[in-house]
């Protein structure tokens, strides 16, 4: 079965070639196993086909960048309000002037408009709102990756604010497992 999430995956080419190598796998089985947080964006907004799902994803990313802030010196509160204005934009509670003026003041921050990895976890994830959420949530778990945040660490953030209703499973054995208890189709 194909399914169409597996279509939408354009890139990176490691993922697709991992996925096709699985034809059995549903999502799920890809999801749980997946041990590359950038992969992990990529599959939830190949997923995404709601604006619900692309705000939950804006919302992990967020969640990433917020893993960057014990970097930032103390007293720098400019990534910490590109997050949360970030965050109320999906909420409906703030402006994209107010998510751009906040994105704004994070580039700002650093000198020569070179970002430190932290700031640019808060500036990647703030441009998710306008277009590209997959790009920019990617971004987001790049600067974290450099940042130095484990990624199993990352893996389970995304996982956590990253929630797929999952379909029943079947009652009693399946096939497969019949089938290993040398039991008939």
């Amino acid at each position: 079965m194909i399914y169409s999430w597996r279509n939408k995956l354009k890139y990176p080419g490691d993922l697709v070639e991992w996925v096709a190598s699985r034809p059995e796998a549903t999502f799920y089985d890809i999801w749980d196993e997946t041990i590359d947080p950038m992969w992990l964006t990529y599959l939830a907004t190949a997923w995404a086909t709601t604006t619900e799902i692309l705000d939950h994803t804006v919302l992990a990313g967020c969640a990433v960048a917020r893993l960057c802030l014990p970097l930032i010196p103390e007293g720098d509160e400019r990534p910490r309000i590109a997050i949360e204005t970030t965050e109320k934009y999906i909420r409906g509670e703030a402006t994209e002037v107010q998510v751009i003026k906040a994105r704004n003041g994070v580039w700002n921050a650093a000198p020569d408009s070179a970002l430190t990895v932290s700031n640019a976890a808060a500036y990647a994830i703030s441009y998710a709102v306008s277009s590209h959420i997959s790009s920019h949530v990617s971004s987001t778990v790049y600067w974290a990756l450099r940042a130095g945040i484990e990624s199993q660490v990352l893996c389970a953030t995304l996982r956590k604010h990253l929630v797929f209703e999952r379909p029943p499973r079947p009652k009693g054995l399946t096939i497969w497992q019949r089938l290993a208890e040398g039991g008939d189709e």
